[in-house]
């Protein structure tokens, strides 16, 4: 009987919900650890006290918990479960913002066969809602980016089909479309490797990657992309092999050497550069482009986020492609920092283990602005 009411008891704090037992009076008996970190009520303040002292719950409909009429009182009148989908809980003793929860009230019964007491377990569910939230957003950003290319699509088909066009003027329309079939493409490979980062989906192939034969390969495809800018890419003799995967490290620099084309105006310089480090190789991306003010810069990596600026918002995008690079970087154990002065340009800075030191350390992300 000791070894299981230890277990019981070890079972009970351990349990990931936060668990509260009062008696048929709805007074406190007894709560685990994650039911003091959700509430900020220890055990020794909380026993003993009333249950509407430490718990604060309402539905979306205000219905409290522990009122008169609230789950907790009608289960142990009734002696039957009650759940709620979802709810808040108000952090009264911390004033901590308010938690989204969904919780179960479960009358508790002895030897007899009326209720002498009740288990309330509260589940936060932050994280599930953020997941859906974040899931809602990308169909949102999704729909709007595709429409615009959707719509000079069907637009320049219709031109196509109706009027009688010379052949110069056939071929722009076709060059007009194929650009615009390319945006949807790079939408559709960004919210599909977002879908695969999120869920787990994405693992790392890791072997000796030449990263100058990569950036030779990034140089070439991204260069009928410059429209008058002008791009050079600089990799020293000798530069060492990395631990990784050629194509992960292909989408991270064609991700940000595209960024640098999309901010930078028509006669700048974008500069894609390698150097070799005693334990790393360090790649760098330069633009003389529009920069990133200071406010912005803690939220760079962040997913969706677009800087409110003008100059940022003229530009179409989803605001995918720099939680991508950071996500790809951490894969490759290596760590992305950034530089930039506003109206003046920026620069991306990645290091990578080199493939004789490659020790996969989890990734930092750092942004310092001037």
């Amino acid at each position: 009987m000791a070894r299981e009411r230890t277990l019981s008891e070890q079972a009970f704090e351990q349990f990931p919900q936060a668990l509260i037992i009062v008696d048929r009076e709805a007074t406190v008996i007894s709560l685990n650890e994650v039911a003091e970190r959700l509430t900020g009520w220890v055990q020794r303040d909380a026993v003993g006290r009333p249950a509407a002292d430490i718990l604060e719950v309402r539905t979306e409909t205000g219905v409290n918990l522990c009122a008169p009429n609230g789950a907790l009182r009608r289960a142990l009148r009734l002696g039957t479960r009650i759940n709620t989908h979802f709810a808040y809980l108000f952090r009264l003793r911390t004033s901590d913002d308010p938690v989204r929860v969904s919780y179960s009230v479960s009358p508790l019964r002895l030897k007899s066969k009326t209720t002498d007491g009740a288990v309330i377990a509260i589940h936060d569910v932050t994280p599930e809602l953020e997941t859906i939230e974040a899931r809602d957003a990308l169909m949102l950003a999704a729909s709007h980016e595709l429409k615009t290319p959707l719509t000079t699509l069907k637009g320049l088909s219709e031109l196509l089909l109706d009027f009688d066009l010379t052949e110069a003027q056939r071929r722009e329309l076709l060059q007009d479309l194929h650009g615009q079939a390319d945006r949807m493409e790079k939408l559709i490979g960004d919210i599909l490797a977002v879908s695969r980062i999120d869920s787990g989906r994405i693992s790392v192939d890791f072997s000796r990657v030449d990263v100058a034969d990569v950036i030779a390969h990034v140089c070439e495809e991204v260069r009928p992309m410059l429209k008058g800018r002008t791009l050079k890419c600089r990799v020293p003799e000798n530069l060492p092999t990395i631990m990784g995967e050629a194509r992960k490290l292909h989408q991270i620099l064609v991700n940000l050497l595209t960024n640098a084309i999309k901010y930078s105006e028509p006669g700048t310089q974008i500069t894609l550069s390698a150097h070799s480090e005693p334990s790393a190789v360090r790649l760098e991306v330069s633009d003389q482009g529009v920069g990133i003010r200071k406010e912005h810069m803690p939220r760079l990596f962040e997913k969706f986020y677009r800087a409110d600026d003008p100059a940022v918002r003229r530009t179409s995008g989803t605001g995918l492609g720099l939680y991508i690079v950071r996500s790809l970087v951490a894969m490759l154990g290596g760590q992305v920092h950034v530089r930039s002065r506003h109206g003046k340009g920026t620069v991306f800075i990645i290091t990578l283990p080199r493939a004789e030191t490659a020790a996969r350390p989890r990734a930092r992300v750092a942004a310092v602005a001037h």
